[in-house]
């Protein structure tokens, strides 16, 4: 398995405080690195930001009002006019 690249310190100092936000640490950056447990949830947060709670904002859906509307149903029976079949009553 090739070697996967570390986080840069920024980013795992912006994920400690996003973290520590969450889940009300209050140690420092330093402390909470040294902490095996909470420091592999840092590294994984620095790496998959998505992965810890920080969420891409939600596509824009269009309102109701711009929908298309169905169409109305087709009173013309395509198969039976390709079958042979007439209406002549």
């Amino acid at each position: 398995m090739p070697h996967a690249v570390e986080p840069t310190d920024q980013l795992l100092r912006e994920a400690c405080e996003r973290m520590a936000r969450r889940f009300g640490w209050s140690e420092a950056f330093d402390v909470v690195m040294r902490d095996p447990a909470r420091s592999r949830m840092v590294r994984l947060a620095a790496k998959h930001p998505t992965a810890a709670g920080q969420l891409p904002p939600a596509p824009a859906r269009p309102s109701r009002a711009s929908w298309p509307s169905r169409p109305a149903p087709d009173l013309f029976d395509r198969k039976r006019a390709a079958s042979g079949e007439r209406d002549d009553d």
